[in-house]
């Protein structure tokens, strides 16, 4: 399998990614194109798309900071999932990078969530017990509570505070700082 990094809006396999993302995750975990711009011009931020016999398999979307790398989003083609793409594709990634890598997950609350629980778990995710709000995508929808999963420990108080800083005042604060400038400047 081959890992392609998209770097903009107009890469070749955007498209595909861009039509994975949009049925993969709720309209309010999903950056609008002008936040994809915002991110891509971020140092830290990362897409990396991976291609097997020239089809599309999936993507992993990570922020690398200085002492863990944050995946923001992680999906794998409809018509590749339950052939054990989503393992490979997650193991590849853990096994490249020697940071801790911090995701979220949704609450505990039906029979898929705990089935995506148990998917991370078997890949070494341990579970933290910080109480966690991720702030909202899009304007009209309110922050959603999720659960934090991390590789090799769990995370100190204070490095929860450091995520939770990053993704407030990176990851958000600044793509929604550019959206409200240009529905300003309409």
């Amino acid at each position: 399998m081959d890992v392609v990094r998209i770097t903009k809006t107009d890469d070749p396999y955007f498209d595909e990614f861009l039509s994975v993302y949009s049925i993969s995750f709720p309209i309010f975990e999903q950056r609008v194109k002008e936040q994809h711009i915002y991110a891509f011009n971020q140092p830290n931020y990362n897409v990396n798309c991976y291609i097997e016999n020239n089809s599309f398999i999936g993507f992993i979307v990570f922020w690398d900071f200085d002492s863990y790398i944050y995946i923001e989003h992680l999906a794998i083609h409809p018509d590749r999932r339950g052939q054990n793409y989503g393992s490979l594709v997650l193991n590849q990634f853990i096994e490249q990078n020697e940071k801790s890598i911090i995701l979220e997950i949704d609450p505990l609350v039906d029979d898929i969530s705990v089935k995506r629980y148990h998917f991370y778990k078997h890949l070494g995710f341990i579970k933290n017990n910080h109480k966690h709000t991720h702030p909202a995508y899009r304007e009209g929808f309110q922050d959603h509570e999720l659960i934090i999963l991390s590789t090799q420990k769990v995370l100190s108080k204070k490095e929860y505070e450091q995520f939770y800083s990053d993704l407030k005042n990176i990851v958000m604060n600044k793509m929604e700082a550019k959206i409200a400038a240009k529905v300003l400047n309409r």
